[in-house]
C-alpha cells in the first residue's frame, strides 16, 4: 500500500500545483460527469488528471504516452509494441505473473494498447484498492532494465499476438513482387504527406528477432520520459490521498529530456474521388473529410459534428420512411496531427441517389447553419443526454484518454466535453464545418455492384483472351513454303535445362504481370478511379489483360524450338508462331563447341544455351547481330555437317568452322 509522505512534500508537489475545487465534487447523479477534473503537473513533468466520482464502485487509472508504432525504426517494426509488452514483464524482483496477479487477484483488470501515435496503459479495480492501482501502474511505467533473459521470454508472446513467423517461399515472393517503389502512396501519405518509412510487407519475424535489450531501453528512455506522460485517475477516491499517491509514485520516475516524435502534415489542396465496382448487393459509400493540425476546440467540434451526423443520418436513412441504408454513421479517426471525419454507409443499390442526396443536404445544413433553430436545439439536447448517460463510470470517462485526449500538447487539461456540447451554437458549428467540408478536403470512395453477371464477365474475359491470342498469332506468324526444304532439326533440351527455362519463363511472366498490374494500379489511382463510368474502368482492365497477354506471347514466342534449312536461308522456328530467318551472309560462325566455349563466355546472358555440351558436342550458330544458338538435336553430327556444307557454299564471307568429330 501507499505510505504517507511528508506534508511539506505534499504541499510543494501537489497542493500548491492545483487549486482546490471545494464544493465541486461530482457524484454519479451530477448532471455533468465531465466536470470536476483537476490537473496536477508533477515536478518531473508527469501530468495528472484527477476526477472524484463519488459513489463509483470502481477506480480507473490510465497512463498514456504520445508515441506508437509510427516511431518504429525501419527494420525494427514492432519496437513500440514490444516495449509495451516489456513494461508488464519481470520488474522490481517480481515475475510477470506476480505483477499481473497483484491486480487480477484483487478482481481488477489491466492491459496496454499500442496505436500508431500513442500507447495507453490502464488498470481498473474496486475503489478500496484504488490507491494500490496508482502505485501498481507507476511501477509499470517506471524505467525497466530490459534484462536479456526477460526480453527473450517476452519475444514469443509478441510474435504470437501479431502472428509473426519465419518467412517461407511465398512470403519472400510476395515481398519481392511488392517493393516500396512499386506501391502507390497510401491514404496517409497521399493526403497528409506522412511518409511511408517501412516496407509494404515488412518481415515482422525478422524485425522482432532483431530488437535487442538496448533497443528497448533506448525506446523507453527516449519516448517514456515523465514529461511525455499523462496519468488519469477517475473514481471514488479522496482527492488529497489520490494526488499524494500520484506524486509519491509517478513523481519518483527520474526526469529526463522529452523526445516527441514530430510529424509534419501538408494539405495537397485538392479533393480525391474513387469509384469502383464489385460483385456485391449494395453500394459501399465513404466520404472522408480531412483535418490538419486541429486545435482542441476543433477536435471537440468535430466530435459534436460526428455525433450530430450519426443521429440525423440514422434517423433519415435507416429509420425514416424510406429505409435507404442499413448502416450509416460518422467516425473521427486521428493519427497524430492528421485526421479525418468519415461518413460511411451501406446503401441499397436502388436508393443511392436518394441517400447521397440526404447526406449532401445534411452537410449543407452544417456548412450554412441552416437547420431550424428548434430542430438544432432538439438534436443538441439529445446528444448531451446521450453523452451524459454513456459516461457514468470511471472507465468510460478514463477511456477518452485512449481515444482522443491522449496528447497533452493539444489538451493541457481534461476537456469538459459535455459543457462544450451544451454551449456550442449552430453558428460555431457552421464556421468549423465550412472548412471541414470544403470539397478540397474531401476523399470520396464509392463501390457499386457490378452491372453484369458473373458468367457474362467470365465469358467476356475468355473472349478477350481468345481474340488477343488469335491476333498475336496472325501478327507473329510468317507463312512458310515447305517446298525446297533441305533439313528439319528439333532442338533437344536436357530435362534439367527444360525445367530451368520453364521456371525462368514462368518467373518472367509473373514479373511482367506484376509490372503491368503496378502500372495499371498507378494509372487507376491517378486517373481512372476518379472517373465514375463503368465502361471506362472496364476498358482499362481489358487493356491491362491485353498488355499482359501480348508481353507473355512475345516472351513465349522467343523460345527456339526447331531449325528449318532451305537452300537460301535457315529458319529458327520458335515454340509459338514466330520464326527468325538467317541467310548465309547473316551468319558469322557455325561451329561445334563444348561446355566452356558456350557457358563460360559473355554471350551466355544474351544467348542462353540450349545444351550443356559436357559429354557431347553442341552446335553453335552465331549471327553477326542478335542472339546466338548453342544446341543439340536428334543427330547432332549429321545436322552439323549439313549446316557447314550449306553455309560454306552459300557465300564468300570469311567463316570460322571446326571439324565435326
Amino acid at each position: 500500500m501507499i505510505t504517507a509522505i511528508p506534508a511539506s512534500v505534499l504541499l510543494a508537489a501537489t497542493l500548491a500545483a492545483v487549486p482546490h475545487l471545494a464544493g465541486q465534487e461530482v457524484t454519479q447523479d451530477d448532471p455533468n460527469p465531465f466536470a470536476g477534473f483537476e490537473t496536477l503537473d508533477l515536478p518531473n513533468g508527469v501530468k495528472v488528471w484527477f476526477k472524484r466520482l463519488a459513489g463509483a464502485p470502481n477506480v480507473a487509472v490510465s497512463a498514456v504516452v504520445p508515441v506508437g508504432s509510427d516511431a518504429d525504426p525501419p527494420g525494427k517494426e514492432g519496437l513500440a509494441h514490444f516495449t509495451e509488452h516489456m513494461l508488464f514483464s519481470d520488474h522490481g524482483g517480481r515475475t510477470e505473473q506476480e505483477i499481473g496477479d497483484a491486480v487480477e487477484g484483487l478482481g481488477g483488470r489491466r492491459n496496454g494498447f499500442t496505436y500508431t501515435d500513442h500507447t495507453w496503459y490502464y488498470v481498473t479495480i474496486a475503489r478500496e484498492h484504488g490507491l494500490f492501482a496508482i502505485e501498481w501502474l507507476a511501477g509499470i511505467l517506471s524505467p525497466h532494465a530490459m534484462e536479456p533473459d526477460v526480453v527473450e521470454r517476452a519475444r514469443d508472446p509478441v510474435q504470437n499476438e501479431i502472428g509473426a513467423r519465419p518467412r517461407e517461399l511465398f512470403d519472400h515472393l510476395r515481398a519481392a513482387l511488392n517493393p516500396a517503389w512499386m506501391m502507390r502512396p497510401g491514404f496517409w501519405q497521399r493526403e497528409f504527406g506522412i511518409p511511408q518509412l517501412r516496407d509494404p510487407f515488412p518481415d515482422e519475424w525478422e524485425s522482432l528477432e532483431s530488437i535487442t535489450p538496448e533497443d528497448l531501453r533506448d525506446f523507453q528512455d527516449r519516448y517514456y520520459a515523465p514529461g511525455a506522460m499523462t496519468v488519469t485517475i477517475v473514481g471514488d477516491l479522496d482527492r488529497d490521498e489520490a494526488l499524494s499517491a500520484a506524486a509519491h509514485t509517478f513523481g519518483k520516475i527520474p526526469a529526463r529530456p522529452v523526445h516527441r516524435r514530430e510529424t509534419t502534415v501538408t494539405d495537397p489542396g485538392r479533393g480525391w474521388e474513387q469509384y469502383g465496382w464489385r460483385f456485391q448487393a449494395r453500394v459501399d459509400y465513404e466520404s472522408r473529410h480531412k483535418l490538419y493540425n486541429p486545435t482542441a476546440d476543433e477536435l471537440l467540434a468535430a466530435l459534436f459534428i460526428r455525433d450530430l451526423l450519426n443521429r440525423r443520418l440514422t434517423q433519415r436513412l435507416r429509420f425514416g420512411e424510406r429505409k435507404a441504408a442499413y448502416s450509416v454513421g460518422a467516425n473521427l479517426t486521428m493519427r497524430g496531427p492528421a485526421g479525418y471525419l468519415g461518413l460511411t454507409s451501406a446503401i441499397d443499390r436502388d436508393d443511392y441517389a436518394f441517400a447521397t442526396g440526404v447526406i449532401e443536404e445534411e452537410l449543407d445544413f452544417l456548412r450554412n447553419g441552416s437547420l431550424e433553430p428548434a430542430v438544432f436545439e432538439t438534436d443538441r439536447a439529445a446528444l448531451v443526454e446521450r453523452l451524459r448517460a454513456a459516461n457514468r463510470t470511471a472507465l468510460s470517462l478514463n477511456a477518452w484518454t485512449l481515444s482522443f485526449f491522449h496528447d497533452a500538447e493539444v489538451f493541457p487539461d481534461f476537456p469538459d466535453l459535455l459543457s462544450f456540447y451544451e454551449d456550442i451554437s449552430q453558428g460555431t458549428v457552421a464556421s468549423f464545418a465550412e472548412r471541414l467540408f470544403d470539397p478540397s478536403r474531401r476523399v470520396l470512395t464509392v463501390t457499386r455492384p457490378q452491372p453484369v453477371r458473373q458468367e457474362v464477365m467470365v465469358a467476356a474475359v475468355l473472349l478477350l483472351v481468345w481474340i488477343t491470342l488469335r491476333l498475336m498469332a496472325r501478327l507473329l506468324t510468317t507463312p512458310i513454303r515447305m517446298r525446297g526444304i533441305l533439313y528439319i532439326g528439333r532442338f533437344r533440351l536436357p530435362v534439367v535445362l527444360r525445367g530451368l527455362y520453364a521456371l525462368g519463363i514462368a518467373t518472367a511472366v509473373v514479373v511482367l504481370a506484376r509490372l503491368v498490374d503496378a502500372a495499371y494500379d498507378r494509372l487507376m489511382s491517378g486517373w481512372m478511379e476518379s472517373i465514375d463510368h463503368y465502361a471506362v474502368q472496364a476498358g482499362g482492365g481489358a487493356v491491362m489483360v491485353v498488355m499482359l497477354l501480348v508481353a507473355s506471347s512475345l516472351l513465349v514466342a522467343s523460345s527456339p524450338r526447331r531449325i528449318l534449312l532451305f537452300a537460301d536461308h535457315l529458319r529458327i522456328k520458335s515454340r509459338a508462331w514466330r520464326s527468325r530467318i538467317l541467310k548465309p551472309e547473316d551468319i558469322a560462325e557455325i561451329s561445334v563447341r563444348r561446355f566452356g566455349d558456350a557457358w563460360l563466355t559473355r554471350d551466355v546472358f544474351r544467348s542462353p544455351p540450349l545444351a550443356f555440351g559436357l559429354v557431347h558436342l553442341g552446335i553453335c550458330i552465331r549471327p553477326h547481330r542478335g542472339r546466338s544458338y548453342f544446341f543439340r538435336s536428334r543427330d547432332t553430327k549429321e545436322l552439323a555437317e549439313v549446316l557447314l556444307d550449306w553455309w560454306e557454299g552459300g557465300s564468300d564471307v570469311t567463316r570460322t568452322s571446326h571439324n565435326v568429330k
